[in-house]
């Protein structure tokens, strides 16, 4: 029950559709894979950057809190001068300079 005209339209529809004679662009999907082997290696360091920073973040915030017990101390009042942070910024210059320097060398 088609029509002959149904006919030709399945023939011409078949012949747009149907895949090209020629080859696949092997420069292209090298490129493609590179790019994603490219993104994967950056979400890779992204991961481990934020893993570090949080690690030294938390170091950081212990390392200050342990600096404001021993600043409280009696037996370091004199140590500690007049203020209440009196050894906390050199120790903590010692610190990020640390921090720094490991920086630095891993990179």
């Amino acid at each position: 029950m088609t029509a002959p005209e149904d006919r030709n339209i399945d023939a011409v529809l078949a012949a747009i559709l149907a895949p090209s004679g020629r080859s696949g662009d092997r420069g292209f999907a090298a490129g493609v894979e590179r790019a994603i082997d490219a993104q994967a290696a950056y979400a890779s360091a992204r991961r481990r950057f934020w893993r570090s920073f949080a690690f030294e973040t938390l170091a950081i915030g212990a390392l200050l809190a342990a600096l404001w017990i021993l600043s409280s101390a009696s037996w370091l009042a004199p140590l500690a001068g007049a203020t209440r942070w009196g050894l906390a910024p050199p120790l903590l210059l010692v610190l990020l300079l640390w921090f720094g320097t490991q920086r630095w060398r891993q990179a």
